[in-house]
């Protein structure tokens, strides 16, 4: 049975979801969708009277991907778009750990070098 790469992509309310053969191919997908993402006009802030969030606190993208396995991935990661347009790279399921970029890395060679792909 050939590997199936899951990415799904959280963009406002739309969820759209895809399936690749490899992670490559899939990670290559992934930065396309956060690219794009992360060049549209910043979001505004929110004020909820409590509290208000700034731009860079709210995520107004996520792209997640998990595989190879269906229903318990070994691989579980994804890339949050904030809404200044600054990304978040993540590793790990409900228990995320944000993957620091080291150096002048960027946010998807950082995903990319803790996946152990290149």
């Amino acid at each position: 049975m050939a590997e199936r790469w899951r990415l799904v992509v959280r963009d406002g309310a739309k969820v759209r979801r895809s399936q690749w053969d490899s992670l490559k191919r899939a990670l290559e997908q992934l930065q396309a969708e956060t690219a794009a993402a992360a060049t549209r006009t910043p979001s505004a802030a929110v004020d909820l009277k409590i509290r208000e969030f700034q731009p860079e606190d709210l995520v107004a993208m996520r792209v997640q991907l998990k595989g190879p396995q269906r229903f318990v991935p070994k691989v579980r990661c994804g890339m949050d778009v904030r809404g200044d347009g600054s990304l978040l790279p993540w590793i790990g399921g409900a228990g995320r750990k944000q993957v620091e970029c080291k150096g002048k890395e960027t946010a998807w060679q950082a995903l990319r070098r803790e996946l152990g792909v290149r």
